[in-house]
């Protein structure tokens, strides 16, 4: 049976605690053969990391938004520390520069960020840390260009990752020509309108067959990727592709516009999601 959760509160979900956490933040360099440098990664380890050593975890890759960093799922007031020590989760959080997208770009070869995240970020992730390494126990999170970012990347992946929680994402980037430096990496879209087609989530999710991935979105009403979200749940329900999609309308619309306090609420809901999968083999919240 299908399941597809469209929910709409009057109020914000998934309040997120902001006490503090025993979680461990480990800042390391991986070296991109594919861009020839080193790029920063901040791995968020459970409290039970360090107690627990005969103990393997399952990781989320969580990815950032444009003009942010690795650090920004570290920093307390997202709640991702604390959401690492309730379920027993690593929380690897690879850096993909200002405005990357997540992608190899067709167009400027030094932006390789599809290669660095799947060849190169979590190759050094299991080797290093106690994971388990398979798509059973491995998932991909983002907001904004980062949710775009998951999603692309975990479609395009499958064999790697068992689930994708999207918040906010950016998941057509055809109604944007001119914003957060997408021209840079796609060409202009009068140029090169296959690309901006080919690299949007509403066409990759055509390579999608229902129970591939565990798949979940989260985002608010006044958020200005409310629409595409909705074109791309639309396209999941009529391919039959099992999934679950919140919108958060609030009282007051800072609260469900994008980034700002709802992105801590996402990503607490998006973890529970996650949580549910790494222990039944089946995203859900309730």
């Amino acid at each position: 049976m299908r399941r597809m959760t469209s929910l709409v509160t009057a109020v914000a979900v998934g309040l997120v605690s902001l006490a503090a956490s025993a979680a461990k933040v480990e800042v390391v360099k991986v070296h991109s053969d594919a861009m020839g440098k080193d790029v920063p990664l901040s791995v968020i380890l459970p409290d039970a990391y360090g107690k627990d050593r005969g103990r393997r975890f399952p990781v989320v890759y969580a990815l950032h938004g444009a003009g942010g960093s690795h650090e920004n799922y570290t920093l307390p007031f997202m709640g991702v520390r604390g959401c690492a020590d309730k379920y027993g989760v690593i929380v690897a959080c690879p850096d993909g520069g200002k405005t990357s997208w997540w992608l190899d770009s067709p167009v400027d070869p030094k932006m390789k960020y599809e290669t660095h995240v799947i060849k190169e970020v979590v190759p050094y992730v299991d080797a290093h840390y106690r994971t388990q390494a398979d798509r059973r126990h491995r998932a991909i999170m983002g907001g904004s260009m980062g949710g775009h970012g998951a999603c692309f990347l975990g479609i395009r992946h499958k064999d790697l990752f068992g689930a994708v929680g999207n918040i906010f994402g950016g998941v057509d980037l055809r109604p944007f020509p001119d914003q957060w430096d997408i021209k840079l990496r796609l060409g202009t879209i009068a140029e090169h309108p296959e690309y901006w087609k080919e690299y949007s989530v509403v066409s990759q999710v055509e390579n999608l067959k229902n129970g591939e991935l565990a798949f979940i979105s989260v985002l608010g009403t006044s958020d200005f990727f409310l629409q595409v979200n909705r074109d791309l749940h639309e396209i999941m329900i009529k391919r039959g592709i099992e999934h679950d999609y919140v919108e958060v309308r609030a009282e007051n619309a800072q609260m469900s516009s994008h980034g700002g306090p709802f992105h801590p609420r996402g990503a607490a809901v998006v973890l529970r999601f996650l949580d549910n999968f790494f222990s039944t083999g089946r995203g859900r919240l309730m």
